[in-house]
């Protein structure tokens, strides 16, 4: 019997200080009944709001945000060749004075009708070629004086400038004014390539 009153004595001093408490935390409530709905609706408001912005998935950023480029534009953007100089093309050196004696022999020959001079001004290798198409020196003695009689007279002729070519070559270039035989003056082109080896012309333009 002494034992269950122990017992009992415990669990009524156990249950009188449980409501102690639970007296003492209703009375504090009541005190801060003004404060504690403010707080209740504040806890509220901010989980209402944060319900919504996860519903309809929408970020809210503070202050700047950073700019974000679409992914078409960083595909265009990669795509696009980063632009290389264009080579600037060397100029060829001109000259312009000191035509070869080769050319300028077979442009006195042109107006002089001789045939020896424009034939001589030619190399070998031009000679073989002009020959087996049947263009020997006398057919350029034959076509001087066919020209003479039909009034074509070769006036005068100007060295404009030569530059370097390839194989030991070299190019120059000539205008050489003509009267027809219709009587009418003009300036004809006449392009020759040298062989620098032995000063001779490898080719050039022929009257036909």
């Amino acid at each position: 019997m002494l034992y269950l009153r122990v017992i009992g004595r415990l669990l009524g001093n156990f249950f009188k200080g449980l409501g102690r408490f639970f007296m003492g935390f209703f009375r504090w409530i009541a005190r801060h009944e003004l404060f504690l709905g403010v707080v209740t609706s504040v806890v509220l408001v901010v989980f209402g709001v944060w319900l919504l912005l996860s519903i309809f998935d929408i970020n809210i950023v503070i202050g700047q945000p950073e700019a974000v480029t679409p992914p078409v534009v960083q595909a265009q953007a990669a795509a696009v060749p980063t632009p290389t100089a264009i080579p600037q093309p060397t100029p060829i050196p001109v000259q312009k004075t000191d035509a070869p004696a080769a050319t300028e022999a077979f442009m006195r020959g042109q107006i002089n009708g001789n045939a020896d001079q424009v034939w001589n001004s030619l190399n070998a290798t031009l000679h073989t070629q002009l020959s087996g198409e049947g263009h020997d020196k006398s057919y350029f003695q034959r076509l001087f004086d066919t020209q003479r009689k039909n009034g074509v007279v070769y006036q005068g002729y100007q060295y404009v400038g030569g530059v370097p070519g390839d194989s030991n070559t070299s190019i120059h270039f000539y205008v050489m004014t003509v009267t027809g035989s219709d009587k009418k003056t003009s300036r004809v082109p006449w392009t020759f390539v040298v062989d620098n080896s032995d000063g001779k012309i490898v080719s050039a333009e022929f009257p036909s």
